[in-house]
């Protein structure tokens, strides 16, 4: 049993189809069959029912899953930890943050990062997610060393290391067009775009206007921020978004926002049972200790 049949096993599981398992192991169909088939025949059970749904687990694949998982994660930690001791400032840091966060956050802190060239063989992967449930879940499963989020995850040390400001856009002919700062009163009644129900920009916004007791119009929700912007440019609502998304868009004017609500904070966390490798303790520290920044930009 090798860590490559580990590895197919656990993606397919997580895929539910050898199709797009195959495509995200960037391997053939028949490939990853042979080697699920393998492994099967080194069990002699079962693993998956196959049918044109998909692959479904037994209860034998139900069973080996949890063991699985556990062996792919030793198996890493063992090669990190051999990599460390050749070369403690040396390794990969795997980190999950929400999707604006790869904009103005994570390159700032790359950047201040990566200045100091004795860091310069730390690895840093960044996995880009759209809610802060995806992110929480790269976390606790261990596929991220350490995420970025507006929250902070349980059984997790959290630090907050910034502020996010949130600006809101309107189209280049509206009457605030050429406002620096507006109240929220100035915009009652105006069709508004949202993000998706549920997520911390929608629930964020909510908080502001719920703040200034106003009811927001919402025209439309949805997934992304360049959508919103997008809409917001064409006129059909106005859009409350994090700065860095519009401040280079010369589509659509943004104005700050008087409300207590308009800046939300940024954590870093790591698991607290978790012992992080010496490269991801290192990152983390250096975060910790970054002096605390706000993410704004003048208005012009």
């Amino acid at each position: 049993m090798t860590s490559r049949q580990l590895l197919f096993f656990i993606t397919l599981v997580k895929s539910g189809s050898f199709t797009k398992a195959a495509e995200e192991l960037f391997m053939t169909q028949p490939g990853l069959s042979y080697a699920i088939k393998q492994l099967e025949m080194e069990l002699d059970v079962p693993l998956f029912n196959r049918n044109d749904k998909g692959a479904m687990l037994t209860k034998y694949g139900e069973t080996f899953l949890p063991y699985a998982e556990r062996m792919l994660s030793e198996m890493d930690a063992a090669v990190r930890a051999v990599a460390e001791l050749k070369n403690p400032m040396a390794g990969k840091v795997n980190i999950a943050c929400i999707v604006t966060f790869a904009i103005d956050v994570i390159p700032d802190i790359l950047r201040a990062f990566y200045s100091d060239e004795t860091n310069s063989q730390i690895d840093i992967r960044l996995t880009a997610m759209q809610s802060t449930s995806e992110v929480f879940d790269q976390l606790g499963s261990g596929r991220a060393d350490i995420c970025f989020s507006y929250s902070k995850p349980e059984n997790a040390e959290n630090i907050r290391i910034s502020e996010q400001e949130l600006v809101l856009v309107v189209p280049p002919d509206h009457q605030l067009a050429g406002s620096d700062m507006i109240s929220l009163h100035e915009i009652d009644g105006e069709p508004m775009i949202f993000c998706l129900m549920g997520s911390p920009l929608y629930e964020q916004t909510i908080k502001m206007f719920e703040y200034d007791g106003l009811a927001p119009n919402i025209k439309l929700c949805t997934r992304d921020c360049s959508a919103m912007i997008a809409y917001a440019s064409l006129g059909v609502g106005l859009s409350v978004v994090p700065y860095a998304t519009v401040a280079q868009n010369n589509s659509v004017r943004f104005c700050h926002i008087d409300n207590p609500y308009c800046l939300r904070n940024i954590y870093i966390s790591r698991l607290q049972k978790q012992q992080l490798s010496n490269a991801a303790q290192y990152f983390f520290d250096f975060c910790r200790y970054l002096p605390k920044s706000s993410h704004k930009i003048a208005n012009v």
